[in-house]
């Protein structure tokens, strides 16, 4: 499953949502007027920044206040999801599934997300269809965004973690699809598809599982800026993590169950084909061994000089093929 791979620099796309009071939204504010947004500890800030280059990275340094290392890391490429505390802030890494150039083409996308006290910052490389579906959530939130940052976190992390369902619905029915077709699918062509999905597999838990040590580190209760029904949310999007995993876990075992039994398939079915070639070695040598011997040049040959010897001798050596024959029919050789 490939992950972020290298594409020539994009030229950025910055799209800013601010929330009022926790009542009305306001699409599409100007950079300059975000600090002005945030100096209002009731109103709420969302940046999302697409491709960041040099001057959007200098923008969230002068405006948020970023460390530069935090904002460095983002040009370094796929990084291992975890939470990294700055004062007054966090930065969380997590990947969000993106759409390939294949139906089977998985791939996945970092999305860095900066979580302030009223602002919250997502900075990717790439189109991530996940925040789209983050934003129409956050929008329609009603109440819910009195909630503060912490619906807004919310609303981000379950898209994230819901971007990966149809990937792995769509493993899971290959899988069960291979499962059935095993005794029937050539066995070079399933076990080639199982080792395909197996790494697959790994390549999704090795970006979900750290998502378990990410969340037990935002619900613990020494964190001020993620505090009362943030908690609560966190807690609904980590308790979704944990399906996922479980769902992984189980289809890790269906595919490891289903290689193993298109092994063993193809084992029995070599074990009957060298059954079938021994019977058939078998009746050939005996044809072989009876007709050459009466083919040799002496006389001490049995019914040799009986006109009906040759005869005598066909219809034995053929009976005994036949014999042969229909005892590894009977034993499933044949």
């Amino acid at each position: 499953m490939p992950s972020d791979p290298p594409t020539p620099p994009a030229a950025a796309r910055v799209k800013t949502v601010a929330c009022l009071g926790g009542v009305s939204l306001e699409r599409g504010v100007l950079t300059e007027e975000i600090a002005e947004y945030l100096h209002e500890p009731d109103n709420l800030v969302w940046v999302d920044v697409q491709d960041p280059g040099a001057g959007e990275l200098a923008v969230l340094e002068e405006v948020f206040g970023f460390h530069p290392l935090a904002l460095a890391d983002l040009a370094q490429g796929p990084r291992r999801p975890r939470v990294n505390e700055y004062k007054g802030y966090l930065l969380l890494v997590t990947h969000a599934a993106v759409p390939g150039d294949d139906d089977r083409d998985i791939r996945t996308a970092e999305v860095d997300v900066f979580v302030g006290r009223n602002y919250l910052v997502s900075a990717h490389r790439g189109r991530v269809p996940a925040l789209d579906d983050a934003l129409a959530r956050w929008t329609r939130g009603g109440p819910l965004l009195r909630d503060g940052v912490g619906f807004l976190l919310y609303a981000v992390l379950d898209a994230v973690i819901d971007s990966y369902a149809p990937v792995i619905q769509e493993i899971e029915d290959e899988i069960e699809e291979t499962e059935l077709a095993v005794f029937t699918r050539a066995g070079e062509e399933g076990v080639r598809g199982l080792l395909r999905l197996k790494r697959e597999l790994v390549s999704l838990r090795r970006v979900l599982y750290p998502l378990r040590e990410m969340f037990q580190h935002l619900l613990r209760r020494d964190h001020t800026l993620l505090a009362g029904p943030a908690q609560v949310h966190l807690r609904d999007v980590y308790e979704h993590v944990l399906r996922i995993l479980d769902v992984l876990d189980t289809e890790r075992e269906m595919a490891a169950g289903a290689l193993e039994a298109s092994m063993t398939v193809s084992s029995n079915r070599l074990n009957r084909t060298m059954k079938t070639l021994a019977v058939i070695t078998v009746a050939v040598a005996l044809v072989g061994s009876v007709f050459g011997a009466y083919g040799m040049n002496f006389d001490a040959i049995p019914l040799a000089k009986e006109p009906w010897g040759f005869w005598a001798v066909s219809g034995g050596t053929f009976a005994l093929v036949a014999v042969l024959l229909l005892t590894g029919w009977r034993k499933g050789w044949l």
